[in-house]
């Protein structure tokens, strides 16, 4: 009996060991400007250097908009976009109500565009540089199973939403302050006239004053950041929250500079 238990316990640690091999083992996924793209099998304890060393991240990649994809982050993403979702919703039955036309107008357009936008579990302020990680511990974060590190290539512009009269893409200029594209792409009269929102290429959001009364040092942009304008704060109160300018801003950080087309 004694004998028997033995041989089944040996049986069972031998079909255990496959188990544990595959435990000790993750699945992360590299796309765009790279050599080697797909998933790839990595320790479990490998960190974002490892991944961005063995990616082969090409030359031409524009590294200041690589992002960090994790799926963790998806849920508190979607719950972000389904709020804003609502609450654009809740300003355009307001400005209904209180007959102001531009305001509902421009709440519906903006609604429908950001209720396309993709869930991305982009987590902001990773540094994917391979070889700054190789060098900084410290930005050498562990990666989990079932993320991603997109790499794109260089973009050429930049993006303006929220309160225009029709979302634009403007061609970068070097230096220029970010309150300057907004020539080339009117806001609407639903706009809060004293700043707008800057969303970097690597996810970093600022606040800009650009009122004459406020108006803030120049801010020049990155090839592939955002300008947000957003909504006049005095003209949403009570049907949204007070950070919902700044909400809407957090959520475009999470956006992919090649959103279209990528996978």
């Amino acid at each position: 009996m004694k004998r028997a238990i033995r041989i089944l316990g040996l049986l069972l640690c031998a079909h255990a060991l496959p188990l544990m091999a595959q435990a000790a083992t993750i699945q992360v996924t590299t796309e765009g400007a790279v050599g080697q793209a797909g998933p790839a099998a990595y320790p479990s304890d490998a960190r974002l250097s490892a991944v961005a060393v063995a990616a082969k991240v090409d030359p031409e990649a524009y590294i200041l908009g690589a992002a960090w994809l994790q799926p963790a982050l998806q849920r508190d993403q979607l719950r972000l976009r389904a709020g804003l979702d609502y609450e654009l919703g809740a300003i355009r039955r307001q400005a209904l109500g209180g007959g102001n036309m531009p305001l509902a107008e421009t709440a519906a357009a903006f609604q429908a565009w950001i209720s396309t936008r993709p869930i991305t579990g982009r987590r902001t302020g990773a540094a994917l540089d391979p070889a700054r990680l190789e060098v900084t511990p410290a930005e050498d974060w562990p990666v989990h199973a079932g993320d991603t590190l997109f790499y794109p290539r260089r973009p050429v512009d930049i993006r303006v939403v929220g309160a225009v009269d029709k979302a634009c893409r403007l061609a970068q200029v070097p230096w220029q302050d970010a309150r300057r594209y907004l020539a080339s792409c009117p806001v609407s009269a639903a706009a809060d006239p004293d700043l707008i929102y800057v969303v970097q290429p690597d996810g970093a959001v600022f606040a800009q004053n650009i009122a004459l009364w406020n108006r803030d040092l120049p801010r020049p942009l990155a090839p592939g950041a955002w300008i947000y304008v957003p909504f006049d704060r005095h003209a949403i109160a009570g049907a949204a929250d007070e950070t919902f300018n700044r909400d809407v801003a957090d959520f475009i950080s999470t956006q992919l500079l090649s959103d279209e087309g990528w996978r």
